[in-house]
Formats: structure tokens, sequence, C-alpha cells
């Protein structure tokens, strides 16, 4: 049973927390609750255990209501991760970047729905991720399927210092016209970041990176030395290799995957196994590893390298990071194939096929591979499919 927090309790946390900071005890970024302890405590009534709390940089209310002890909660502020609080029993999760999260509680939302379950997504954001068109798309989604997903939108009136006046004029008070919005406004007790007064950094104990947050350690696949010799065309390897993953279940997400087949390649899996997407590439994202956190297997399939600058954010911050940032605690084994239109019947122009793979090796940390051959393609799906975490494979039309 989750313990059943009282306004005062809470308030009694975030000022310890302030303590240790004054304390020299907390020489990085963090952002203290306060002056939303009634809302919370009311909205909680309704989160069962079970359900997903997907929180933000302002978590540590969140957490404590959810079920996270007081005792592990400050164990982790104290190293430094504020804001990287998660844990994978109680289904809670947690980013610091804006606009991030609401297709990653889509994505939940839409495997729960297919495996039938009861559980529900909590996805609490601020009035500053309210300014991202990635919450509209989100909740767009979660409508438009009737997914088991709540967006609550906290707002404090403040993007770091700036009112909601300042950033958006007249239409400051945005009012939701959906079913799966909560809104309600509180003021904050605390400034953005940390809380008022100066500390002695040269009393505090400051780490590396790497000790706050240690780097995975690279998986050892087998090279598959027996598909050496084999004869088979760069893209039947391709098609091959979807149909196989099709078969251990796979889950293909992207726009043109059920209606053109993603150029054919997806001829031989069933309809039933392709999410057909809105062009919104940070929503597929999020679809994707939201739904790699209930055990399926995601394949994202962006149709030409040019699109995938929108989805960016969500490789490089959340597909290519999760993992270490939550210590082990979620896993993204997510596939992502990167599609270069270097060739063709018609020219498409210098905004239809850019080549950014040397780029993405440069931001991302997981494998990325770039067949040449058909031999090349199958060994490169095979590898992603025992991956535990995030791979990107290339597909170059010029080798079609």
């Amino acid at each position: 049973m989750r313990k059943q927090w009282t306004k005062e309790e809470l308030i009694a946390f975030e000022n310890e927390i302030g303590d240790l900071y004054m304390d020299n005890k907390l020489p990085f970024l963090f952002h203290l609750s306060g002056g939303n302890e009634e809302q919370l405590i009311n909205i909680f009534r309704d989160i069962k255990e079970g359900d997903y709390v997907i929180s933000n940089h302002r978590s540590h209310y969140h957490a404590l209501l959810h079920g996270i002890s007081p005792e592990i909660l400050k164990e982790r502020i104290l190293n430094g991760r504020s804001m990287f609080i998660y844990d994978r029993e109680k289904n809670f999760f947690c980013s610091a970047i804006i606009g991030g999260t609401p297709a990653i509680a889509a994505g939940i939302a839409l495997a729960l729905k297919k495996k039938k379950s009861k559980q529900r997504v909590w996805c609490f954001v601020g009035d500053a991720n309210e300014d991202s068109g990635h919450l509209f798309e989100a909740v767009r989604y979660v409508d438009g399927f009737e997914l088991p997903c709540t967006f609550v939108i906290e707002n404090n009136n403040r993007s770091v210092e700036a009112t909601n006046e300042e950033r958006w004029g007249k239409m400051a008070e945005y009012k939701w016209d959906s079913p799966s919005v909560i809104k309600y406004s509180y003021n904050i007790s605390y400034p953005h970041a940390r809380k008022p007064g100066v500390i002695d950094l040269s009393k505090a104990v400051i780490k590396t990176d790497e000790e706050y947050f240690p780097l995975l350690k690279p998986q050892i696949f087998p090279s598959f030395d027996e598909l050496d010799g084999m004869d088979i065309t760069y893209k039947d390897a391709i098609i091959q290799s979807m149909t196989e993953l099709g078969k251990n279940g796979a889950i293909f997400v992207g726009y043109n995957v059920k209606r053109g087949d993603a150029m054919g390649t997806l001829k031989d899996v069933p309809d039933e196994q392709k999410i057909e997407t809105p062009v919104a590439e940070n929503l597929i994202s999020g679809l994707a590893i939201g739904m790699s956190f209930e055990k399926f297997t995601p394949v994202i399939y962006f149709e030409r390298q040019d699109f995938i600058l929108v989805a960016a954010d969500a490789i490089v911050n959340h597909i290519d990071k999760i993992e270490r940032i939550s210590h082990g605690e979620y896993k993204v084994p997510v596939i992502i194939r990167a599609i270069v239109a270097d060739s063709g019947p018609f020219y498409s122009g210098p905004t239809h096929s850019q080549d950014f793979t040397k780029g993405f090796r440069k931001l991302v940390n997981f494998p990325i591979f770039d067949p040449v051959t058909g031999v090349d393609v199958l060994k490169a799906f095979k590898t992603a499919q025992l991956s535990n975490g995030p791979v990107m494979i290339v597909e170059r039309k010029s080798r079609y």
C-alpha cells in the first residue's frame, strides 16, 4: 500500500531538501515542488498502484505520492538525480526534456490498450510543456484512439521566469477541449530551480558525469559468419528481415507502413502489426519508446533521413539516453530504419535526399549500421533483434 501523504508532510520533505542545498550537499540542478500539495493529493486518489506516472523535472511530489519511499528519493537527490527519478517496479518514469514525455505516455497507453490492460497512464507536465506542439500531437492521438492516458497540466504561470502572458499574449490562458486533459493552476513556493541563497561550492562534493551516470557496457553480438556467401539482393534482404521481425511479433510504426508497405518491404507482414501514424516524427518516436516499455519490439520507419531531424530530440535525449539516465531501470529496444533517398526515378531535391548518418554517429552511442550488401542487411537486422537497446539501420535507396 502506498503511503497517504498529507500536505504538511510533503512540504516538510521539500524543506529538508532545501536545507540540504543550503548545507552545500546539492551542487547540481534540482527543482523543488510546493504550492500544489492539495491538488496533487486529490489527483493521486484516482491513480492506482500499477498505473504509470510520467513526471518531469519537478518530480519529488509525484514520486512520493506514487509510492517511492522518501529515503530512496532523498538518496537519489543527493546523488544528482533529482531530474532523473525512475522506478520500473512502480511504473514511475521521469524526463526533464520539455515536450518529450507526452508522446512516450501515448505510446505506453497504446501498448496497454493492445494488451487489454486495466492500467492507465498519467502524464504530468508544466505550462512550459503546454507551449510545445508535441503535447498537442499526443493529446490528439490519445483522444483519437481513446487510449487510457490522462495529461495533467500543472500551471504555475511560469516558464523559468516568464509568465504565460509574456509568452502567449491574449492566448495566455489556453482552454483545452479534451477528455484526456486535466489542468489546474497554483502559485509555486520556490524559484524555477534550487532555492534562494548562495552556497559554497568549494565545500561540496562534486562527482564526474560518469560517476553520477555510469556509461553503458557495450553489448557483444555474434558475427553471423554463416550468412557469408549467401546470394541475396539488398532489397530482398530487407524484405526477409522485416518478415522475420514480423513473425517474431515486432510492431512497425510510421507513415506509409500500411498503405505503402514501406516501399514494399512490409508486404509479408500482417496489417495488424503495422501502425500507420500521423506525419509527426517526434510522436512516432515517442510511441515506439512507450511501446517498448511494455515488451513490444517497435520498428520505426523514417522514409527519408531529412524528416528524421524532427525526431532528433526523441532519438538523442530519450532513445539513446533512457537506459543510462535511469540506471538501467528502463530499456529501449527500438529498431530505427533510417532511409537515405540518394536515388530513385524522380529527383527529390536537396531537402529530400540528405544523409545525416555521420551526424547521428556523433550524437548517439547506440549502434548504427550502414549495410552495403544483402548479407550486410541480414546481419544488421539479426543484430538488432538480439539487442536489448536501440539500433539504427541506414537503408540507401541507391542500393535497392
